[in-house]
């Protein structure tokens, strides 16, 4: 490399830098990748992910939206057409075919338009009314003819695998 490219380039590199424009990112400015909360709850989740069979079908994300089906009582269907209530130990984090039949049937229950069991922005909005908190400690419940609940840890959702055990954050692309 001559010299005029090596002073162009430090250059560039110092006026970059002297206009706040970085240069890589930083390893410690790694993206949070999950369900996000600020300020009402009521603002929380009509920008999420999409979930699914096909989206983030193993994950802490989808143990969140399990509980909603648990607390709202959702029900499943089988191969034979027989209904299943969606039980708390269905809170597993696996996005199968039980989940997207009790999410079919939560969306139809609420009279949403896509009634296809993948939750999407409507879906998520529709829940977010549901929700109320957080006092002091973080609590966020979701209030269906059950009671849902979640924390809330700066902006960090998490929720319990199973409805019990410790908190796990509530990524898209972690399970457990």
């Amino acid at each position: 490399m001559s010299m005029r490219t090596r002073v162009v380039a430090m250059a560039a590199a110092a006026l970059l830098g002297a206009t706040g424009i970085a240069l890589a990112p930083d390893a410690s400015a790694a993206s949070y990748h999950g369900i996000n909360g600020g300020g009402s709850v009521l603002d929380d989740w009509q920008d999420e992910e999409q979930i699914g069979v096909d989206d983030y079908t193993n994950s802490n994300a989808t143990a969140l939206w399990q509980t909603v089906l648990w607390a709202d009582g959702a029900q499943w269907q089988d191969d034979d057409g027989v209904s299943h209530p969606f039980e708390k130990a269905q809170i597993d984090g696996t996005f199968g075919d039980e989940t997207e039949s009790a999410t079919q049937w939560w969306q139809g229950h609420f009279g949403l338009t896509d009634r296809d069991g993948v939750v999407t922005e409507d879906s998520w909005t529709f829940a977010q009314s549901r929700l109320t908190g957080p006092p002091g400690n973080g609590t966020v419940t979701y209030n269906g003819v059950r009671k849902g609940t979640f924390k809330r840890v700066g902006i960090k959702y998490r929720v319990r695998i199973k409805g019990a055990g410790p908190w796990k954050t509530a990524y898209y692309d972690k399970l457990g």
